[in-house]
């Protein structure tokens, strides 16, 4: 790449997203230092189940030796259950294909071994960027602490991959949308109470929306959505709030709760970044957007933008703001996707206004009476289709479906105090597939205009 530079590449973050991005840039011959912070993965909650399209992305990473060394668990698809009325649902992923889940820690400390041994990759361990000196077109100079030693390295290209919160992305002067929408509680069960121990499991409806999915042969992870505010106290001394819950799983969560004197929790964020390029820095991952974790897509979004990152970089080999810009075009789109579905998904299966019961119905009526609908939700959820206007059409499918259940619901006023706000949450989404259609038609044209200058 020229210049001079220590390495072509930093790569601050040795998660999913850093190894995954480090991996790529390797692969075009880029010599590539890797940061990492060298946090207790085993003391976080944090992704632990992948999509099908998750797990064949990193495959064509050349992950796959160790994606065959996980001792993982099969994951069918998503089995759904509500509250009221209390049916179930399952929905497949499409042709059969599988996903698969495991504790995070065995996730991503073996992918963290398999990237130091690729040819251009050096591992800093135990390491903080500690500021970033400068940064433009031309490259960056930072600092990373190591063992009380500060170091300064440049760089043609620095590629942040540290998470939601991103010390990095504040250091670049990059802003963001941030909204906290409430905490997530961790805890582990027998994977016996499961009532589909290969599925992950959605509990919608009732007084606290949770997840379930097994991470080994006898454990599952159990993960309650609390309000802002709560704690794993609230839960002890208010068991009730566990309803929505099979009654052998409730009491294994009552038990763990009882045993467990710090359970792990985690904030649900909504953050998404300004911009996710700088000069010749790059947001990949939770670093550049975020959303609420129940449709189980950021690790698979996170090896999409390691994938972007580097067929933009084969296209402007030795144009690195051009590269970058075009990375930020074509990550879009589906990034709008899966945060605006997050939202959407949430407020469905958390919310508790009449509006929202009125969707859950209606959601429940599509998926039963439609399989065309339930696989395209599917598709939409594993992150294997990712066109917002595709979103928008399935939200107005359930809506109609939740306005027939209205309509033979009981007394005008009713159905209409839950007709107002159903309507109005197809806003989001309908609104979010305009702005897509516009910002395509308009990057089209700016190609095209480029093209001809």
């Amino acid at each position: 790449m020229g210049g001079p530079w220590d390495f072509d590449v930093v790569v601050v973050g040795g998660g999913p997203a850093g190894c995954a991005a480090a991996a790529a840039l390797a692969e075009l011959g880029r010599s590539v230092l890797l940061v990492d912070a060298g946090v207790d993965r085993h003391r976080q909650l944090s992704g632990e189940l992948l999509h099908p399209t998750g797990v064949s992305a990193l495959r064509e990473l050349g992950f796959g030796d160790v994606v065959d060394g996980w001792t993982s668990r099969p994951v069918r698809g998503f089995a759904v259950f509500f509250a009221a009325p209390a049916r179930a649902v399952v929905l497949p992923y499409a042709r059969g294909a599988t996903g698969v889940s495991l504790e995070h820690a065995e996730l991503t400390e073996p992918l963290l071994r398999a990237v130091a041994r690729r040819p251009g990759v050096t591992v800093q361990a135990h390491a903080r960027v500690t500021s970033v000196e400068h940064n433009d077109a031309r490259g960056v100079r930072l600092r990373f602490l190591h063992e009380g030693v500060e170091h300064a390295v440049g760089a043609r290209m620095l590629v942040a991959a540290d998470g939601r919160a991103s010390p990095v992305r504040r250091m670049l002067g990059i802003s963001e949308r941030f909204t906290r929408i409430s905490t997530m509680l961790g805890l582990t069960v027998d994977s016996a109470c499961l009532p589909r121990p290969d599925h992950g499991h959605q509990f919608v409806g009732g007084p606290l929306y949770a997840l379930a999915y097994a991470i080994q042969p006898d454990v599952a992870r159990v993960m309650v959505d609390l309000p802002l505010g709560s704690t794993a106290q609230t839960l002890r001394e208010r068991p009730e709030l566990l309803a929505t819950l099979p009654s052998a799983l409730s009491a294994e969560v009552r038990r763990a709760l009882d045993v467990s004197a710090a359970p792990r929790m985690a904030s649900n964020d909504d953050r998404l970044s300004r911009t996710v390029w700088k000069g010749s820095a790059v947001l990949v991952g939770d670093a550049a957007s975020c959303c609420h974790p129940l449709t189980g897509s950021g690790m698979t979004s996170c090896f999409h933008d390691a994938r972007a990152l580097q067929r933009a970089l084969r296209h402007h080999p030795e144009d690195i703001p051009r590269a970058l810009e075009r990375y930020a075009r074509e990550r879009r789109p589906a990034q709008r996707t899966r945060v605006q579905l997050a939202a959407s998904l949430y407020d469905a299966c958390a919310g508790q206004d009449a509006g929202m019961r009125a969707l859950r119905r209606g959601l429940l009526r599509y998926w039963e009476h439609s399989p065309r609908g339930a696989r395209a939700s599917m598709s939409l959820l594993s992150s294997e289709e990712s066109r917002m206007r595709v979103l928008a059409r399935e939200y107005l499918c359930v809506v109609g479906h939740s306005l027939v259940t209205l309509r033979r619901g009981r007394g005008r006023d009713a159905c209409a105090r839950a007709a107002v706000p159903l309507l109005r949450s197809a806003g989001p989404p309908l609104r979010g597939a305009v702005a897509s259609t516009l910002e395509q038609v308009g990057s089209w044209w700016h190609r095209r205009v480029r093209r001809s200058a």
